[in-house]
């Protein structure tokens, strides 16, 4: 795949400063060869510029007019993030096949959209919703009475647990279980006594989870991440959580 800075101008915004040329790839500064387009943010990493062989630089309308003459620029005020609109240019998100593998099992009274993607050995409870385009990995697991928005991606082996609500355009990385009980208990003379955990755990729209994550149902209430958060991975969200909308964890 391969792109001249004027098309990706066109589809990005930002400014182009010398020659048109054709970039094929996105890499680091210091290890870019030609061909390449890599970006700097800021003027510490200055130096790398000196001995990259990159075809176009990313910069800001600051380190611009330093370096004006000596390589293909785009201009814009925040390189990093056009950076990112770049990468996303050169790898776009993959699209669902519409289809069921025959491997899968489907429930009682479940809905899955003519064009969601059930791949290999997936389990889909009774009375799921699965809606349009949505992509569900080999061994993904989903309990009875779950809802899951369109253009939502599960990797392998992500388990949902029942009545678990998931929003639209929601990624969901390799072994994350959501809806697990929470930890709820009451001591009893000599013995804990486990509190049932009745409620949900509710994932808005265009959150992202990491691997190897877990968000608890809540004990009555529901545990809630919000719309556009994100979450790294190995990350432990216990009962009864409200993240808010955007929040970044790590």
């Amino acid at each position: 795949m391969s792109y001249t800075l004027s098309y990706i101008t066109a589809q990005l915004g930002g400014e182009l400063v010398g020659e048109d040329v054709t970039v094929t790839r996105l890499a680091p500064l210091e290890s870019a060869l030609p061909g390449d387009i890599a970006f700097l943010a800021s003027a510490k990493y200055r130096k790398q510029l000196d001995t990259s062989h990159a075809s176009a630089v990313i910069v800001s309308p600051k380190l611009a007019e330093e370096l004006a003459g000596t390589v293909s620029l785009i201009v814009t005020p925040d390189p990093y993030l056009y950076f990112a609109r770049v990468a996303t240019l050169f790898h776009p998100p993959v699209v669902a096949k519409g289809g069921i593998h025959p491997t899968a099992v489907i429930g009682e009274g479940a809905q899955v959209a003519a064009s969601a993607e059930v791949r290999e050995h997936v389990s889909i409870g009774a009375r799921v919703v699965i809606g349009e385009r949505c992509r569900l990995m080999p061994g993904v697991v989903i309990g009875d009475d779950v809802t899951l928005g369109d253009d939502v991606t599960l990797y392998p082996n992500v388990t949902i647990y029942q009545q678990c609500v998931i929003g639209h355009r929601v990624s969901i990385h390799s072994g994350t279980v959501i809806g697990a009980d929470g930890f709820g208990l009451a001591w009893d003379k000599d013995h804990w006594f486990k509190i049932p955990q009745t409620g949900r755990a509710v994932i808005e729209d265009d959150v992202e989870i990491g691997a190897n994550t877990t968000v608890d149902r809540g004990a009555m209430a529901d545990t809630v991440v919000c719309k556009g958060a994100k979450i790294d991975n190995l990350v432990q969200i216990a009962h009864n959580v409200h993240i808010g909308a955007h929040t970044a964890i790590a």
